[in-house]
């Protein structure tokens, strides 16, 4: 007779299982790239403001939960919609990873650990900035996605206020680069969201989402209005040059991107292949930002 085979127990995988599965989707649940994108510019204002005091600690930590909070009570909202949507059904909430309660719990604990962080280490403006975030991204901009097709627009200044966020961290709210990246930030997010949601134009249409590409039966209008904020983003983006605020390293970098964006955004507009010019813009948006981001902080802080 064979001996009977000694089973090893499951039990330590199962544990674990049940630590890392709902940590996961918490993760997920605050877009964690996204929030990414929030943080970096935060610090990049930050650096270029040239902060006397090191309330750094404070203000990672601060805007990492402020950035998660909205991102996590945008994910709550959109909870039904994102279930119908290719692209967002895998998302915590549709799987059923999470309890819409559990969520919505994990968003407010989130934002306001954020904004207590702020407000404790860093200043009341910093935290101010960080609540004005939260409530324009998560209670106003997501709301209204169900309503309007200029939702795009108010979402871009959720977007652009974590460099304000970063110079009232450094002390310094008037700070010129980043006053400079708010404004390439509320701009730059429209060819960005345009190109997007081009691409996603049909989950948006069976959610009944009225977005501009969603409503936009060519592409055209879509195409025409990411051409004007690409053009209107390259003098916005080099008038601090120009004026001497800043250098010619930022200068020299600002207009070889802002000329690449505009050469997809014309591709946009005038190719009869929208759906590949729209990929093309969505990868030169993703490329600009941090090519601009970087050249700022080498103009700032780089001896030259």
């Amino acid at each position: 007779m064979n001996p009977t085979p000694i089973l090893v127990p499951a039990a330590p995988l199962s544990v674990s299982k049940s630590w890392t599965a709902p940590a996961a989707a918490v993760y997920a649940l605050t877009k964690p790239r996204l929030a990414a994108m929030s943080v970096l510019t935060t610090l990049v204002a930050y650096a270029t403001a040239h902060p006397t005091v090191n309330t750094l600690p404070a203000t990672v930590v601060g805007t990492v939960l402020a950035a998660a909070g909205a991102l996590a009570l945008n994910q709550w909202w959109e909870r039904e919609a994102d279930a119908r949507m290719a692209r967002t059904r895998g998302r915590p909430l549709p799987r059923a990873q999470l309890t819409p309660w559990s969520a919505l719990g994990w968003s407010m604990a989130f934002s306001v650990g954020g904004v207590a962080t702020l407000a404790a280490g860093v200043n009341f403006t910093a935290a101010a900035l960080a609540a004005a975030t939260i409530i324009v991204y998560g209670l106003i901009y997501t709301p209204l996605k169900r309503r309007t097709r200029w939702a795009t627009e108010v979402g871009s200044l959720s977007g652009a206020l974590p460099a304000l966020l970063g110079n009232a961290a450094a002390g310094d709210l008037g700070a010129r680069p980043g006053l400079v990246l708010t404004s390439i930030l509320l701009l730059w997010q429209m060819p960005h969201f345009f190109a997007i949601g081009w691409r996603h134009r049909r989950d948006y249409q069976a959610v009944g989402f009225p977005l501009r590409p969603a409503v936009d039966p060519t592409g055209r209008n879509t195409a025409v209005w990411s051409f004007g904020y690409t053009v209107l983003l390259a003098p916005v983006s080099l008038l601090p040059w120009i004026a001497g605020w800043l250098g010619v390293v930022y200068g020299v970098s600002a207009a070889l991107a802002g000329g690449w964006l505009l050469w997809h955004a014309g591709r946009f507009l005038f190719t009869a292949d929208r759906d590949d010019a729209a990929r093309g813009l969505f990868r030169a948006t993703l490329a600009y930002l941090p090519f601009v981001l970087g050249a700022l902080l080498i103009d700032r802080l780089a001896v030259i």
